[in-house]
């Protein structure tokens, strides 16, 4: 089912620079995220991947620059508003250590919520649902704490899921989870696209990854857009010898393409 509140995010010369820092982390980013993909951030470390979702979130303030969601700066959303929209899944989570595995998915109901106003029928839905959708429904009465790092990210993307949000951001969704569960998530995101109930932005680091599940993708480096667009056209030897300054094989195989580095440029 389709969500009606489907918005494009909109990055206008959006730049910034930390206090005390001798370069700017981003740039000048123009960007136009649109509704209905799987876009895939990419970069070396320290390129301005997180950053740029922090500031979707309002973790940072840039010094020059906007974020407009639906034409509106993400300034001028409440807290409420902005959960209504975008969902986060972070690289790490350490808060929540007291609390239930469903618990920790069920706080994203909060943004629909009044103050002390109890869950219902259909948040229970929603939860449920989540929760067996990446595997941790089984889990739902151990302590968030006591899980592994797989388990407790696959709970995060529960929670994103049970947001119900237009978007969902996540970074490095994939650096705790095996090889089974890698492809089950991203698949289950490219899922959640595909029906039209989210759009999803995720910083990644591997193209063989994006290359099978993300249409999009916006390769940055030292803070700066270096490509952009569908991912064919970005993925490509010439321009990841240009930004990660490493020599690529790349070979095809029943129509996907597969990424093999060779070494790295001295």
């Amino acid at each position: 089912m389709r969500n009606d509140n489907m918005k494009n995010i909109e990055v206008k010369n959006l730049t910034y620079l930390p206090k005390g820092a001798e370069r700017a982390i981003l740039s000048n980013i123009e960007y136009c995220f649109e509704e209905g993909h799987m876009t895939a951030l990419l970069g070396p470390n320290g390129s301005g991947k997180t950053t740029m979702l922090r500031h979707f979130l309002l973790q940072i303030k840039s010094q020059e620059g906007s974020v407009l969601i639906d034409g509106k700066d993400v300034a001028a959303y409440t807290a409420k508003e902005r959960g209504r929209v975008l969902a986060w899944v972070p690289q790490s989570q350490t808060g929540e250590s007291a609390f239930a595995t469903e618990d920790v998915v069920r706080m994203a109901r909060y943004p629909y919520k009044s103050t002390f106003e109890a869950d219902n029928k259909e948040d229970d839905r929603i939860v449920e649902e989540a929760m067996k959708s990446v595997g941790v429904w089984e889990l739902r009465n151990r302590q968030f704490s006591s899980m592994s790092g797989g388990e407790k990210q696959r709970t995060l993307i529960a929670r994103a899921i049970t947001q119900t949000t237009p978007w969902i951001l996540l970074d490095e969704p994939t650096s705790n989870l095996d090889v089974k569960h890698q492809l089950e998530i991203l698949g289950l995101m490219k899922k959640q696209v595909e029906e039209k109930k989210s759009s999803v932005v995720l910083v990644m680091h591997d193209f063989n990854l994006v290359e099978r599940f993300c249409d999009r993708a916006v390769l940055l480096k030292d803070g700066r857009i270096v490509a952009k667009g569908e991912t064919g056209d970005v993925l490509t030897s010439e321009l990841l010898r240009e930004v990660y300054e490493v020599e690529f094989d790349i070979l095809t195989k029943d129509g996907l393409r597969m990424f093999f580095p060779k070494q790295a440029l001295l």
